[in-house]
């Protein structure tokens, strides 16, 4: 999309680094604006982290962090807020299976594949429209 190769480093650039490092900033300022908090409702406050944790969603960084701390981690229940429904009758401390770990973080693992295929084609696409001399 960009001719010339700095600029095309330097938009690059820019991006991860908006996704990788401002992208936790940037996140809980979205999710106030979008779902603001009733001090006299208190399922508005998890109502916020949800979509405060699903705008963080859109970084990989997030998606990854999240995969692989479930995958290293497996006494952990959950990539978000653990409700006590999610833990009844799991005995406390006991260790998920891998299964059941890749069951849980399995929405990310499929986002990241999907998003690495799109850019992949999209990229592919825009470089076989390009004129090519020699």
């Amino acid at each position: 999309m960009i001719r010339s190769p700095a600029t095309s480093a330097l938009a690059a650039l820019s991006v991860w680094l908006v996704l990788a490092v401002f992208w936790d900033m940037i996140a809980p300022l979205f999710a106030s604006a979008l779902a603001p908090i009733d001090p006299l409702d208190p399922m508005t406050v998890v109502t916020q982290f949800e979509t405060q944790q699903a705008i963080s969603r859109f970084s990989p960084q997030t998606l990854y962090g999240e995969v692989t701390g479930m995958l290293l981690n497996p006494a952990a229940r959950s990539v978000g807020p653990l409700y006590f429904a999610q833990g009844q009758g799991a005995i406390a401390g006991a260790p998920l299976p891998t299964m059941q770990s890749l069951l849980v973080v399995w929405p990310q693992l499929s986002g990241l594949v999907a998003a690495m295929i799109l850019l992949f084609t999209l990229a592919y696409v825009i470089f076989q429209r390009q004129e090519v001399r020699a």
